[in-house]
């Protein structure tokens, strides 16, 4: 999904650019291509509210889909509406010659009355997107918040130049500029996130264990890692199908991600395992947690209506510092706990 909404903003982008080279031509040859200046401007203002609504919906493929829904809606249906009223207005301001955001005096172009006005509007809403990333950061992977923010701020850098400095075109530049920053880290990050969950895959949780190890045992700060298991998945598939097993996965990756939002990476370890690296150094607090991720796995079997329950099998352990133990025992260890719930869990299911 944000692969296809990434190459419609590109799209978008693009036509946008191309409406902004035909709109120069025919502003800077009057006498033979007024035409396609009138033609080029009228695209630009009427289409550069679209390139925000397709930030605000690329931007919500990187969102936790359960996260605020209703809230993260009534932004998308305020930027529809900002859309159709700048395309009602641009219209009829252009067939009956108001005057109101730009017109062509003769042979020269010029701005109207209200395209300041206009302009701060865009320039609100593209500040807008930041905003709405900030306020959803905790629903957005970690890996990615960065790349993310980077690309409407840097949308709304160009918005500026352009609106309150007289003939310069950023832009679209600047948007071109941030996707490709956001096309290349996340190109860059897409070696280690494993594409069904959006979570990091085994290369990806390998080496941020590696790293957790090493600053510990180098007196920094100690971590603790779970190990996750879902029980019954085969079960899952083999009566529901496989799309459904793809489904209870990504609910389970929902589930970590919204328990853990801070100091934390979340993976799928391989199958049906997943693994939790956090900077909880705490026994208690890591205990907490563990309730946490039952209280919300019990909210999603509630809420679902799914004909079976997701229910996870879990060990987890605090490093020590002191015992040198390589990320491969520690791993080890966690895993060995792990399977012991299993097995309990499994003896339950043949006593029933």
């Amino acid at each position: 999904m944000a692969g296809r909404r990434f190459i419609q903003l590109d799209c978008m982008t693009l036509l946008l650019l191309l409406a902004e080279t035909v709109g120069h031509i025919g502003e800077n040859n009057p006498e033979k291509y007024l035409l396609l200046g009138r033609i080029g401007y009228y695209l630009i203002y009427i289409l550069d509210p679209v390139d925000y609504l397709f930030f605000m919906i690329y931007i919500n493929c990187w969102i936790n889909k359960s996260y605020k829904k209703a809230q993260r809606d009534a932004f998308l249906w305020i930027y529809r509406a900002f859309v159709i009223l700048n395309f009602v207005g641009v219209t009829i301001d252009q067939i009956f010659g108001l005057k109101w955001f730009y017109y062509f005096d003769g042979l020269e172009y010029k701005r109207g009355a209200l395209f300041l006005v206009r302009g701060a509007l865009l320039l609100f809403f593209c500040v807008l997107i930041s905003v709405y990333t900030i306020i959803y950061r905790k629903g957005i992977f970690r890996g990615y918040r960065f790349a993310i923010f980077s690309l409407p701020t840097i949308a709304t850098l160009g918005a500026c130049l352009q609106i309150f400095v007289v003939n310069m075109t950023t832009t679209y530049a600047a948007i071109s500029i941030g996707l490709l920053i956001l096309f290349i880290y996340l190109q860059s990050k897409n070696l280690d996130v494993d594409y069904l969950t959006g979570a990091l895959n085994r290369r990806g949780l390998d080496i941020r264990l590696e790293e957790a190890v090493k600053e510990a045992s180098a007196g920094g700060k100690t971590f603790s890692a779970i190990m996750l298991d879902l029980d019954r998945f085969k079960t899952i598939n083999d009566t529901y199908g496989h799309s459904e097993g793809d489904e209870a996965l990504k609910a389970v990756a929902e589930v970590l991600m919204k328990a853990f939002h801070e100091n934390s990476f979340i993976g799928r370890f391989g199958g049906d395992e997943f693994c939790v690296i956090s900077y909880i150094g705490d026994k208690k607090q890591l205990n907490e947690k563990i309730e946490l991720v039952d209280d919300e796995l019990d909210l999603y079997n509630y809420k679902s209506g799914k004909p079976y329950n997701i229910e996870l099998s879990m060990g987890y352990m605090i490093y020590d510092n002191e015992s040198r133990m390589s990320a491969k025992d520690f791993q080890m260890a966690i895993d060995e706990l792990m399977y012991e719930q299993k097995k309990k869990h499994h003896l339950n299911d043949r006593r029933r």
